[in-house]
Protein backbone atom coordinates (compact mmCIF):
# COMPACT_ATOMS: atom_id res chain seq x y z
CA UNK A 1 0.00 0.00 0.00
CA UNK A 2 1.21 3.52 -0.76
CA UNK A 3 2.13 6.06 1.91
CA UNK A 4 -0.91 8.13 0.95
CA UNK A 5 -3.17 5.09 1.42
CA UNK A 6 -1.72 4.42 4.89
CA UNK A 7 -2.21 8.08 5.88
CA UNK A 8 -5.86 7.84 4.78
CA UNK A 9 -6.45 4.69 6.84
CA UNK A 10 -4.64 6.09 9.89
CA UNK A 11 -6.76 9.25 9.68
CA UNK A 12 -9.90 7.19 10.30
CA UNK A 13 -8.52 5.02 13.13
CA UNK A 14 -10.25 5.86 16.37
CA UNK A 15 -13.19 7.58 14.67
CA UNK A 16 -16.56 6.12 15.70
CA UNK A 17 -18.21 3.72 13.27
CA UNK A 18 -19.84 5.72 10.48
CA UNK A 19 -22.99 3.58 10.46
CA UNK A 20 -26.24 5.32 11.23
CA UNK A 21 -29.94 4.79 10.83
CA UNK A 22 -31.69 6.41 7.90
CA UNK A 23 -35.41 6.94 8.41
CA UNK A 24 -37.84 7.51 5.55
CA UNK A 25 -40.11 10.39 6.49
CA UNK A 26 -43.90 10.17 6.37
CA UNK A 27 -45.99 12.60 4.30
CA UNK A 28 -46.98 14.46 7.49
CA UNK A 29 -43.33 14.73 8.61
CA UNK A 30 -42.29 16.01 5.17
CA UNK A 31 -45.03 18.64 5.09
CA UNK A 32 -44.21 19.75 8.63
CA UNK A 33 -40.51 20.02 7.75
CA UNK A 34 -41.22 21.99 4.55
CA UNK A 35 -43.49 24.33 6.54
CA UNK A 36 -40.76 25.15 9.08
CA UNK A 37 -37.84 25.82 6.72
CA UNK A 38 -37.23 28.96 4.66
CA UNK A 39 -34.39 28.18 2.23
CA UNK A 40 -34.11 25.54 -0.45
CA UNK A 41 -32.50 24.78 -3.78
CA UNK A 42 -34.40 25.03 -7.07
CA UNK A 43 -33.01 22.74 -9.76
CA UNK A 44 -33.87 23.32 -13.40
CA UNK A 45 -32.69 22.09 -16.76
CA UNK A 46 -32.91 23.53 -20.23
CA UNK A 47 -32.83 19.99 -21.58
CA UNK A 48 -29.04 19.87 -21.66
CA UNK A 49 -27.48 21.69 -18.73
CA UNK A 50 -28.65 21.52 -15.09
CA UNK A 51 -28.86 24.68 -13.00
CA UNK A 52 -29.44 24.95 -9.23
CA UNK A 53 -30.25 28.14 -7.33
CA UNK A 54 -30.65 28.72 -3.57
CA UNK A 55 -33.96 30.51 -2.92
CA UNK A 56 -36.13 31.62 -0.04
CA UNK A 57 -39.50 29.90 -0.12
CA UNK A 58 -42.57 29.03 1.85
CA UNK A 59 -44.69 25.89 1.69
CA UNK A 60 -48.46 26.04 1.73
CA UNK A 61 -51.23 23.69 0.63
CA UNK A 62 -49.05 21.29 -1.36
CA UNK A 63 -47.12 24.04 -3.15
CA UNK A 64 -43.69 25.57 -2.78
CA UNK A 65 -43.96 29.33 -3.31
CA UNK A 66 -40.97 31.30 -4.60
CA UNK A 67 -40.29 34.61 -6.30
CA UNK A 68 -38.38 34.83 -9.55
CA UNK A 69 -37.46 37.98 -11.44
CA UNK A 70 -38.57 37.98 -15.08
CA UNK A 71 -35.07 38.04 -16.56
CA UNK A 72 -31.87 36.03 -16.36
CA UNK A 73 -30.76 32.45 -16.56
CA UNK A 74 -33.58 31.08 -14.37
CA UNK A 75 -36.22 32.46 -16.71
CA UNK A 76 -34.41 31.19 -19.80
CA UNK A 77 -34.46 27.69 -18.30
CA UNK A 78 -38.09 27.98 -17.14
CA UNK A 79 -39.19 29.14 -20.60
CA UNK A 80 -37.72 25.93 -22.04
CA UNK A 81 -38.82 23.48 -19.32
CA UNK A 82 -41.15 24.08 -16.37
CA UNK A 83 -40.32 20.79 -14.63
CA UNK A 84 -38.46 21.45 -11.41
CA UNK A 85 -36.88 19.76 -8.44
CA UNK A 86 -36.73 21.57 -5.10
CA UNK A 87 -34.48 20.34 -2.29
CA UNK A 88 -34.53 21.45 1.34
CA UNK A 89 -32.07 20.25 3.95
CA UNK A 90 -31.23 20.89 7.57
CA UNK A 91 -28.02 20.11 9.43
CA UNK A 92 -27.31 20.98 13.07
CA UNK A 93 -24.72 23.49 14.10
CA UNK A 94 -21.45 21.62 14.51
CA UNK A 95 -22.36 18.98 11.89
CA UNK A 96 -19.42 16.64 11.38
CA UNK A 97 -17.94 13.44 12.72
CA UNK A 98 -19.64 13.65 16.11
CA UNK A 99 -22.95 15.13 14.90
CA UNK A 100 -24.11 13.36 11.79
CA UNK A 101 -27.87 13.86 11.91
CA UNK A 102 -29.65 15.72 9.14
CA UNK A 103 -33.00 16.00 7.39
CA UNK A 104 -33.50 16.32 3.65
CA UNK A 105 -36.56 16.50 1.42
CA UNK A 106 -36.65 16.39 -2.37
CA UNK A 107 -39.78 17.60 -4.22
CA UNK A 108 -40.61 17.14 -7.89
CA UNK A 109 -43.18 19.28 -9.62
CA UNK A 110 -44.05 21.82 -12.26
CA UNK A 111 -43.48 25.56 -12.01
CA UNK A 112 -46.56 27.74 -12.47
CA UNK A 113 -46.57 31.52 -12.79
CA UNK A 114 -49.06 33.01 -10.31
CA UNK A 115 -50.93 35.80 -12.12
CA UNK A 116 -54.59 35.53 -11.10
CA UNK A 117 -55.47 38.32 -8.63
CA UNK A 118 -57.14 36.02 -6.07
CA UNK A 119 -54.24 33.54 -6.21
CA UNK A 120 -51.78 36.41 -5.77
CA UNK A 121 -53.68 37.67 -2.71
CA UNK A 122 -53.79 34.17 -1.26
CA UNK A 123 -50.06 33.60 -1.88
CA UNK A 124 -49.14 36.93 -0.30
CA UNK A 125 -51.22 36.29 2.83
CA UNK A 126 -49.86 32.74 3.16
CA UNK A 127 -46.30 34.04 2.71
CA UNK A 128 -46.73 36.69 5.37
CA UNK A 129 -48.08 34.09 7.79
CA UNK A 130 -45.45 31.41 7.04
CA UNK A 131 -42.59 33.89 7.28
CA UNK A 132 -43.82 35.36 10.58
CA UNK A 133 -44.85 38.75 9.23
CA UNK A 134 -47.94 40.69 10.22
CA UNK A 135 -50.83 40.53 7.78
CA UNK A 136 -50.52 43.43 5.39
CA UNK A 137 -46.70 43.58 5.49
CA UNK A 138 -46.59 42.90 1.73
CA UNK A 139 -49.57 45.14 0.81
CA UNK A 140 -47.50 47.67 -1.16
CA UNK A 141 -45.90 44.90 -3.22
CA UNK A 142 -49.28 43.21 -3.71
CA UNK A 143 -50.98 46.40 -4.89
CA UNK A 144 -48.16 47.11 -7.36
CA UNK A 145 -48.34 43.52 -8.66
CA UNK A 146 -52.14 43.67 -9.04
CA UNK A 147 -51.75 46.67 -11.38
CA UNK A 148 -50.07 44.31 -13.86
CA UNK A 149 -50.53 40.68 -12.70
CA UNK A 150 -48.74 39.24 -15.75
CA UNK A 151 -45.52 40.84 -14.45
CA UNK A 152 -45.84 39.01 -11.13
CA UNK A 153 -42.64 37.59 -9.66
CA UNK A 154 -44.68 34.98 -7.77
CA UNK A 155 -44.28 31.35 -8.83
CA UNK A 156 -45.29 28.07 -7.26
CA UNK A 157 -44.20 24.51 -7.68
CA UNK A 158 -47.17 22.20 -7.49
CA UNK A 159 -45.52 19.25 -5.81
CA UNK A 160 -46.28 16.02 -7.67
CA UNK A 161 -44.00 13.77 -5.63
CA UNK A 162 -41.69 14.09 -2.68
CA UNK A 163 -39.50 12.04 -0.43
CA UNK A 164 -37.60 12.72 2.72
CA UNK A 165 -34.88 11.15 4.86
CA UNK A 166 -33.74 11.75 8.39
CA UNK A 167 -30.53 10.55 9.94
Amino acid sequence: MSAAGLKFINFFKGIPDMQYDIKTMTKAEIEDFLSTQKMGFLSLTDGETPYTIPLAYFYDDGCIHITIRPEGRKMAYINRNKNACFAVCWVPEGFGLQKRNYTSVICDGVLEHVTQPEELRSAVRAGEKRLGMPEGAWNAMLEKTLQNPESSSFWRIKVKAFGGKQV
